[in-house]
């Protein structure tokens, strides 16, 4: 993995732990929605990015989160699942049709379909383990389906439009 590409992924890391930090843990949308953009960072990590090192990458940026909102385990145990199912969905949705190797996954590398399939599993994956893990109840199954698929959508909306602003589009020759 060359230089550039470690220090787009160390400032996006930056720039989307602030904004959650700082932004998206103080916006309150009627008690079921929790936008938590940073997870773009763990689904933009490059595709050459190995199995364990994405585990990693995925806890810590789990506990990163987890320590700045005093929430100690709930962010750190989804993301990391979503590490450890990342590069399953990576090759069932993105890199099975592509012939071009892709060296990072986003809206602009990717078919729009692709990514935004492959965008929302993970984000459903997360949300559903995070609220489970934050009601730990089952008879609250309806609250945590209904805060899962509208956190997932609104979050979901937000990666599209920050990167719609913030990644540079490389037209398809």
């Amino acid at each position: 993995m060359n230089s550039n590409l470690v220090l787009k992924n160390i400032g996006r890391f930056l720039l989307l732990a602030l904004l959650q930090v700082l932004v998206f843990n103080n916006v309150y949308l009627g008690g079921y929605i929790t936008p938590c953009l940073y997870l773009l960072f763990l689904a933009m990590l490059p595709t050459n990015t190995g199995k364990i090192a994405t585990l990693l990458i995925a806890f810590f940026t789990g506990l990163t989160i987890d320590v700045s909102t005093g929430m100690l385990g709930l962010h750190t145990a989804a993301c990391t699942l979503v590490g450890f199912l990342r590069p399953i969905w990576l090759d069932k949705i993105i890199m099975r049709d592509n012939e071009e190797a892709i060296e990072q996954p986003s809206l602009f590398s990717c078919p729009y379909q692709q990514f935004a399939l492959y965008l929302l599993f993970l984000l459903l994956i997360f949300y559903f383990v995070y609220y489970l893990l934050l009601v730990f109840d089952l008879h609250a199954l309806p609250t945590i389906l209904i805060s899962t698929i509208l956190s997932t959508l609104i979050t979901w909306l937000l990666a599209v439009l920050y990167q719609t602003l913030f990644t540079r589009k490389h037209p398809k020759p």
